[in-house]
């Protein structure tokens, strides 16, 4: 837990930089910190008039405070202690201070610790990792929308909001915003409840420069959330800021999503992430053990990669847990205790997952062709079209990248593999057989 002094220490500082001394002695320095817990911060203040002003113009930088530099917001309760009284001089000063300054800081929500410096590049998000650095360098104008999709826990919230640090950086006075789409749900419907929407507007139209907002999979059924998003995004657009998105899926692929969003989401860049290969596992647990002084040999590490291989965050979950096991027992980090410790989550649990061989074997059979004609280059409508459903399958029942089954695919490009998603996706829509194959097909492959 953080110290609460040390807390305080920082806070006090914070506002000696962009106070007066006489605001700063009068309303800051009366103030000490009595309690801090996960998630709030208990100050004493010496009569209600402090507490009423606190509350009213600065409570806001005491949560900007502690997301800058602690990554998570801590909420000040104030209590009054004494029974002191400023005069009506040193309230006009204070007020005075906040206009001259301008003290009252746009809260981005961003974590400091999310930054292209912490963020390990694999083959599986390269791509989206040099478009997000292009962003940074020409904010609304290159690939505007950005949008990274991709399965849970692989890196898409990390990479969003490196961006709007490193926007920040560059240009410390952007005005950037970080949200998720249940809070920009929420803040809308109550915007409605209390009347406020033309504040809701100002605050996501013009008083930002960057907007990110995470998992917009959600505004799915959403009808009134989506005519309200649709109007912020092309005020947004026309006005050249920068909008960054994320979502598990294509914008295409989301049920009761409305064409004209879908449409606005292609104007700029799609880019997938995908689940990490092997080299990168290992790359990202060895800068895990890095970042927090933990030597731990290059064996074990290696065999907690080959073990979780499905997301990030379960990744380094596991070494988490590597790590209580090693110092519950009293030993050394070794090969076998990291096979002890991980057995409980996957040792009874191992299912063989499929593979791109599996489908390629399995829909071959099934439409009675040779695997290498599907790996071949042939161009005949009956291998073609088989080879287009085993590649569909191939990103449909796996987390594997584009250009990976394009690899097993003979060696094809990705854009092949993209193509033959795309069309297969759209064709079971309209065609009943086609439809009725690709489902026997994952019937059967998900259940041998």
């Amino acid at each position: 837990m953080i110290n609460k002094d040390e807390f305080w220490a920082g806070v006090t500082q914070y506002f000696k930089e962009i106070l007066s001394e006489t605001s700063f002695n009068n309303w800051v320095a009366p103030v000490k910190p009595t309690r801090i817990t996960d998630n709030t911060i208990t100050l004493s203040v010496p009569n209600n008039l402090l507490k009423q002003q606190w509350e009213k113009n600065l409570s806001g930088y005491i949560i900007q405070f502690s997301i800058e530099h602690y990554g998570f917001e801590l909420t000040p309760i104030f209590i009054v202690v004494g029974a002191v009284s400023p005069d009506n001089f040193l309230v006009n000063t204070l007020q005075n201070d906040i206009e001259i300054h301008n003290v009252t800081p746009a809260n981005s929500n961003l974590n400091p610790s999310y930054t292209f410096d912490t963020f390990v590049v694999g083959e599986e998000n390269k791509m989206a990792n040099g478009a997000a650095l292009a962003v940074c360098d020409n904010p609304g104008k290159t690939y505007n929308p950005f949008l990274i999709y991709g399965g849970v826990g692989l890196g898409k919230t990390h990479l969003m909001q490196a961006i709007g640090n490193e926007i920040k950086r560059n240009n410390p006075a952007a005005r950037i915003k970080y949200v998720t789409t249940e809070t920009f749900m929420n803040e809308y419907v109550s915007s409605i409840t209390y009347n406020t929407t033309e504040k809701f507007k100002r605050m996501y139209r013009d008083d930002i420069d960057v907007l990110l907002i995470d998992d917009i999979q959600f505004f799915s059924n959403k009808n009134r959330i989506q005519e309200e998003f649709f109007h912020t995004f092309n005020a947004l657009f026309n006005a050249g800021k920068q909008i960054v998105l994320t979502c598990d899926r294509l914008p295409n692929n989301i049920d009761n999503l409305e064409d004209r969003l879908i449409s606005r989401f292609k104007w700029g860049l799609s880019t997938d992430i995908t689940p990490p290969d092997l080299e990168t596992r290992i790359a990202i647990l060895r800068r895990k053990a890095l970042n927090d002084n933990l030597d731990i040999p290059s064996e074990a590490l290696t065999y907690i990669a080959n073990n979780v291989d499905s997301n990030i965050r379960e990744l380094e979950g596991a070494l988490t847990r590597v790590l209580a096991y090693a110092a519950m027992n009293g030993e050394e980090i070794s090969v076998n205790l990291a096979a002890k410790a991980l057995f409980a989550l996957f040792g009874s649990k191992a299912e063989k997952k499929l593979t791109i061989e599996d489908i390629i074997t399995h829909v071959a059979k099934y439409f009675k062709i040779t695997v290498e004609d599907i790996k071949g280059s042939k161009r005949v409508k009956n291998i073609v079209y088989p080879r287009q459903i085993a590649m569909y399958l191939s990103r449909e029942l796996t987390d594997i990248s584009y250009p990976k089954i394009g690899e097993d695919f003979g060696n094809k490009n990705h854009t092949t593999v993209m193509h033959a998603y795309e069309k297969i996706d759209e064709t079971i829509k309209t065609d009943a057989k086609i439809k009725q194959d690709v489902e026997e097909l994952k019937q059967q492959l998900t259940h041998t």
